[in-house]
């Protein structure tokens, strides 16, 4: 498995996260419907957090995630927690991608009727889009405090919009 691209996108958030301090991440944005851009930050590891925690149960629920505070509030805590998942995402091999079930609904502890089959990597895969999307919308929530000079332009833009772009300036 190709772990760069989650190493690119993951470092971005934490390359970000070392620049801002507790009241820039907290700062509840009026274009983010009152969300924080701590709370994006927040949800994507927590994603990441769930599809690898859950994987040796064979079922993965995004809606089962813990919803820590400290992720959201505490760029140091969000750091390390980054720091842990790239370091796991590292030691993965093609023989760990495994068959799992994919389960919705705070109820649903255990696989049911309204599950769908996937694959541990095809989830992954999943944590990576849904990573650059809540990116394009931290992007927002920066330009709206004015900390849009934090980022680049690639960031919340997917590889292959990322591509297309060198293409046609090419």
């Amino acid at each position: 498995m190709n772990i760069q691209p989650h190493q690119i996108v993951l470092s971005d958030l934490k390359n970000l996260m070392r620049q801002m301090n507790t009241s820039e991440l907290t700062n509840k944005n009026k274009v983010l419907s009152k969300a924080s851009i701590g709370e994006h930050f927040r949800h994507i590891i927590e994603f990441y957090q769930c599809c690898i925690s859950q994987k040796e149960s064979g079922f993965v629920n995004y809606d089962l995630r813990k919803r820590n505070k400290n992720l959201e509030e505490n760029p140091n805590f969000g750091i390390q927690t980054i720091e842990t998942i790239l370091n796991y995402l590292s030691t993965l091999h093609l023989k760990d991608d495994t068959p799992l079930l994919l389960g919705s609904g705070e109820e649903s502890q255990l696989p049911s009727s309204d599950t769908i089959q996937s694959s541990f990597f095809r989830e992954l895969a999943y944590c990576l889009d849904h990573c650059i999307h809540h990116q394009s919308l931290i992007k927002i929530g920066l330009m709206e405090q004015g900390l849009d000079h934090l980022i680049d332009d690639n960031f919340g833009v997917a590889f292959s919009t990322q591509k297309h772009r060198k293409e046609c300036a090419s």
